[in-house]
């Protein structure tokens, strides 16, 4: 999507150009419709007649009045944008850089690069109100390194599904995300209106949401959830409660082209909604209407739409969760009429299904040189044949295409939380290290030269060279004076 000379240094690394580290969606009929190609066309032409600026943030409020100038807050460098500038952020502003969004989401509407400073944790929080954090809307094109996402919420309406709720990706829009950190985001579906005994409304990514192109490298994804909302009901008379709505994709839902890459996904979640309570049999002899439905879970971590086109690679998805809803109970029946039975009481509705512990599609999603483990509440995958592999995975049931590992979670270390990009290392004797034959991405275009971290791949410890790990993280040998992985014991 972006084509760059931009340099910069990552941690203790070489210095490496922006472009090196590139993976662009390819202009193939399977992966880029006619649409998408035009659309960059006409942004590159339609940026032509004026030169791209930097705008540098240097105010961490969500104040300002729409211009960069002396006093720049990210709303007002993202307002004040024009077609292919970069936005910075001040080298003195404090570290941690915490953006605290009390207004509504950001919105991006032309081609627009966003770029943390190396080293330093930039955070967009929502610290006033409710609300996403960012939209990029028709025209949009964002390209967005190093930044963390935290604690937006899809925006709630009664009768209205809930979905993005850190960004929303429009139609005709399109957004690539490296090293970058979602955390804590979550989308609720919405019940009807009091007295309306009508489903709940879906809850789809919990973090993001995404109708238009998505590019997601090198990021992680913890503790996401997205909600379908419960199921009403009328108090007044004896129908049957309204069914929960369902949820999907805890931390992504895609309806368009998605290819995540490098990513750790851990402790999202998708809960169906609870089924509406049965109404009340007011009058003599009307038996209580039955509870309503629970809702459907599905892709505890991804869940893709049927209009969606996606690759998963060398990614880590372990302990996501999908929660069914409950269905309703059933209301009480009115009271007995002389001479004829009770009338009997509702029945409770049916608990949802969960699917998808891990990822669910209902379209042809390609999952390759992936550990998928210790997800609950289901199958690991949902989609059967739609979700294929190029080459392998190694997976904890049938369910995903790969080879099965018991206790595959435990061949990693434990995931720290409170990293700056948290992810599970590979143990040096785990089956991820060495086991994927190649080093080629999802469809084979090209290499994957950089993990999570931006760790070199493949770091060869087992097998020939040129073999890299399954996962998002490549494990990085530490040899000590005797040759061994581990420190020698003390003297």
């Amino acid at each position: 999507m972006w084509g760059s000379d931009e340099v910069f240094q990552v941690g203790a690394g070489p210095v490496i150009r922006a472009c090196d580290t590139c993976r662009e969606l390819k202009p193939s009929a399977a992966m880029i419709p006619n649409a998408r190609v035009t659309f960059l066309l006409f942004a590159l032409l339609g940026s032509a007649h004026a030169p791209a600026a930097t705008r540098t943030v240097n105010d961490t409020g969500d104040a300002g009045d729409g211009t960069c100038d002396a006093t720049c807050t990210l709303r007002d460098a993202v307002n004040a944008a024009q077609a292919d500038d970069r936005i910075l952020f001040d080298l003195a502003l404090p570290s941690p850089v915490v953006i605290g969004l009390t207004g509504p989401a950001l919105q991006i509407d032309v081609p627009l690069r966003i770029t943390a400073t190396d080293g330093v944790a930039t955070t967009i929080r929502r610290t006033g109100g409710s609300g996403r954090l960012l939209d990029v809307i028709s025209g949009g094109d964002a390209r967005i390194i190093g930044l963390g996402f935290q604690n937006g919420t899809a925006p709630f309406a009664l009768g209205m599904p809930g979905v993005g709720g850190a960004v929303h990706v429009a139609s005709g829009a399109a957004l690539e995300l490296r090293q970058c950190v979602f955390r804590d985001n979550s989308a609720a579906g919405a019940p009807p209106p009091p007295g309306i005994n009508g489903p709940g409304q879906a809850g789809q990514g919990g973090a993001i949401y995404a109708l238009g192109d998505l590019i997601v490298d090198g990021s992680a994804f913890i503790g996401n959830k997205a909600y379908g909302g419960s199921g009403g009901f009328d108090p007044t008379m004896p129908f049957p409660g309204g069914s929960g709505g369902g949820a999907s994709g805890g931390a992504i839902h895609a309806e368009g082209i998605a290819d995540i890459l490098n990513s750790t996904f851990s402790g999202n979640a998708a809960y169906g909604g609870t089924g509406g309570p049965g109404g009340v049999g007011t009058t003599p002899g009307i038996p209580g209407g039955n509870g309503g439905n629970g809702g459907p879970a599905s892709g505890g971590a991804l869940g893709f739409g049927a209009s969606a086109s996606v690759t998963v690679a060398f990614s880590t998805l372990i302990a996501n969760d999908v929660v069914p809803g409950t269905g309703g109970p059933g209301g009480a029946a009115g009271p007995p009429m002389p001479g004829f039975p009770p009338p009997s009481n509702g029945q409770p509705g049916a608990n949802g299904i969960g699917s998808g512990a891990a990822l669910s599609a209902a379209a042809a999603t390609v999952l390759n040189v992936s550990a998928v483990a210790a997800n609950v509440g289901a199958d690991q995958c949902a989609g059967g044949a739609l979700v294929t592999a190029r080459t392998t995975n190694l997976v904890a049931d049938g369910s995903c295409p790969g080879t099965i590992v018991a206790g595959l979670e435990s061949q990693f270390e434990a995931i720290d939380l409170m990293a700056a990009s948290p992810h599970f290392v590979p143990k040096f004797d785990s089956a991820v290290v060495d086991a994927a034959p190649d080093c080629l991405d999802a469809v084979a275009f090209e290499a994957v030269d950089l993990d999570q971290l931006l760790t070199p791949r493949p770091l060869t410890v087992h097998a020939p060279a040129g073999r890299c790990d399954i996962g998002a993280i490549e494990h990085n040998p530490v040899l000590f004076g005797d040759g061994f992985e581990e420190p020698p014991p003390p003297p």
